[in-house]
């Protein structure tokens, strides 16, 4: 065992535990789960080739980086509120990665060998055929916070955009695992919901301001139906259920305080059109 003989040293020692102990606590030493999303939008007149075009090629490219343990899932939304005439993109392409990715490109030959798999000559041909019927928007980078239960072809996604003020930035993300975590917990549990799911921006592409907003707040509906109902008013009986122990009049407070604090700043719903894989549980 190492003696430490001189104040530097016990200094340093000193030093050297806070901050181990603040990374443990803070969860800076587990790899954050990355997924990108790139926005896309169909020339005029190809909206139903692209769908078909991802509901067959686009998916059984993802399909393959699944199989090869690159992925943990892929999939291909379709915007449906609002209305894609008043967006700048009407597709999204959502891949989520197994391990932190690289802002390297693929070896080209890997894209080869995926195009010759999936019926192209090479991968230029698959990339002209995807450039007939819609052309890349923005790519984005998020980190995700939270994701529960599951998605399938035919969900649909509900997802809240918030910015928040940057001194309450931590408190909403505490506030988020405290209570809404649990609370859509309890709806996925009770067949209400099928998932949830929260993001942040990446913030190796940009700071949270440059992106726009600080939360990305995701709801999975397993159709259009159930999605136009809602899950319904959040009653103290349905609140208890689902924090046994946790005060009631005291969340509402807590969520009008931090709601004086941010604002949604776009809200948009999807529809899942072809998935590969499955996205994986964080934070459950």
């Amino acid at each position: 065992m190492k003696i430490l003989r001189n104040g530097t040293q016990l200094r340093r020692a000193a030093l050297g535990g806070i901050l181990m102990a603040f990374i443990a606590s803070a969860g800076l030493a587990q790899t954050p789960h990355y997924i990108s999303v790139t926005y896309m939008k169909t020339l005029p007149g190809k909206s139903e080739g692209f769908r078909k075009f991802a509901e067959t090629e686009m998916v059984k490219m993802g399909q393959m980086g699944v199989d090869e343990g690159i992925l943990d899932a892929y999939y291909v939304t379709r915007l449906t509120a609002p209305y894609t005439t008043s967006s700048d993109y009407d597709f999204a392409a959502v891949v989520w990665y197994k391990n932190r990715p690289s802002l390297n490109a693929p070896d080209r030959a890997v894209w080869e060998a995926r195009a010759k798999k999936a019926g192209y000559s090479n991968y230029q041909q698959y990339l002209d055929k995807r450039d007939t019927l819609a052309k890349s928007v923005r790519t984005a980078w998020r980190t995700v916070t939270a994701r529960l239960g599951d998605v399938r072809v035919g969900s649909y996604l509900r997802t809240a955009n918030w910015q928040v003020e940057q001194e309450y930035r931590q408190e909403t993300l505490r506030f988020i695992e405290e209570y809404t975590i649990p609370l859509a917990k309890a709806r996925i549990g009770d067949g209400r919901q099928q998932g949830f799911g929260v993001t942040r921006p990446a913030a190796v592409t940009g700071s949270v301001d440059e992106a726009g907003y600080s939360f990305s707040i995701s709801n999975v509906l397993k159709d259009s139906e159930t999605l136009m109902a809602g899950p319904g008013a959040l009653t103290e009986e349905t609140f208890k259920k689902a924090l046994p122990g946790k005060s009631y009049p005291a969340y509402l407070t807590e969520a009008n305080r931090l709601a004086a604090h941010r604002k949604i700043v776009q809200t948009r719903i999807s529809e899942i059109i072809a998935l590969a894989g499955m996205p994986p549980a964080v934070n459950p």
